[in-house]
């Protein structure tokens, strides 16, 4: 991983009240994790992403640490086709804030803010709508990068025949289309909404025509 995001970790585990050592040993465990051989989107770049966006966001300094421990998480296991990825990275996460000496309270809310991300429902949490949103930030980026996305996505499940994997992949996607709104956060909608639904029509037309 690179340095400024290294140091971020453990920034971010200075601040939970986690030692040195205790940080260096995690930043290792989920920088092994984020290089696994198999992944293409799942990996460094996109939680790199998502801690931008989380950036950009106002609040509760506490609040929005605990959401970035969800997302330095909520990808640490990650399966190609398994539905057990975010229980068994909600599992991982909750075994790293236990050595930190977190509260109950505190690990429930990470658990919650990763198990958001199996669905993308937020349930009218509007802590789990940010959390979705900063998540699901690369439907709203430039066509250049979502079309990227959607390479590395295909190259996960490589394993996959296209004839299976286009079909399931529109429905995926459409069913974000299908909704009244894909971010339910009020805040992140207005900026990520109308750019977001561009792509992913975008996306589901080049995978009717076989293309990605």
């Amino acid at each position: 991983m690179e340095y400024a995001t290294r140091q971020r970790w453990m920034e971010l585990v200075e601040f939970l009240g986690g030692s040195h050592p205790l940080a260096k040993q995690w930043f290792q465990r989920l920088s092994d994790c984020y290089a696994e051989p198999h992944r293409r989107y799942h990996t460094l770049q996109h939680l790199e992403e998502c801690l931008e966006e989380l950036d950009e966001i106002e609040g509760d300094e506490e609040r929005l640490a605990l959401i970035e421990v969800a997302l330095w998480f909520h990808d640490a296991i990650c399966q190609p086709g398994s539905a057990l990825n975010p229980k068994q990275s909600a599992a991982m996460a909750r075994e790293f804030l236990v050595e930190c000496e977190a509260s109950e309270s505190v690990i429930e809310f990470v658990r919650d803010m990763i198990m958001a991300t199996k669905e993308h429902r937020a349930n009218d949490d509007m802590d789990a709508a940010i959390m979705i949103a900063l998540d699901l930030n690369i439907f709203a980026r430039s066509p250049q990068r979502y079309a990227a996305y959607e390479k590395q996505v295909r190259e996960e499940s490589a394993s996959v025949p296209m004839s299976e994997y286009a079909p399931q992949r529109i429905s995926w996607l459409q069913g974000f289309l299908d909704r009244p709104e894909i971010y339910e956060s009020e805040t992140m909608r207005d900026i990520y909404e109308d750019q977001a639904r561009f792509n992913l029509e975008e996306g589901i037309k080049r995978l009717q025509q076989g293309k990605l």
